[in-house]
C-alpha cells in the first residue's frame, strides 16, 4: 500500500506542489495583489509594497511543498 505524506523542504522546489498548496498560494497572490492595487490608487505606498511583497513571498513558499510517497508493508500500522 502507498500512501502520500506533504513534505516542506529546499529541495522540493521544482517537484509538482499538491493542489491544496497551489491554491493557498494563488490565493495569497490574488488578495494581497489587489490589496497592493488599491493601496497605490489610494496613495498608501508602504501598505502596498508590503502587500506585494507578501502575496509574492506565500506564492513562492507554497512551490516548497511536494507529496512524497510512503510505503506501509502488509500488516504494519502507520503512526499518523
Amino acid at each position: 500500500m502507498t500512501k502520500k505524506t506533504t513534505k516542506f523542504k529546499v529541495k522540493s522546489y521544482w517537484a509538482p506542489t499538491p493542489k491544496f498548496a497551489r491554491k493557498i498560494g494563488d490565493a495569497l497572490l490574488g488578495i494581497f495583489s489587489i490589496t497592493s492595487m488599491s493601496s497605490m490608487i489610494t496613495d498608501h505606498k508602504g501598505l502596498a509594497i508590503a502587500s506585494l511583497i507578501i502575496g509574492v513571498v506565500g506564492k513562492v513558499l507554497s512551490n516548497f511543498f511536494s507529496e512524497e510517497p510512503v510505503h506501509i508493508q502488509e500488516g504494519e500500522v502507520q503512526s499518523d
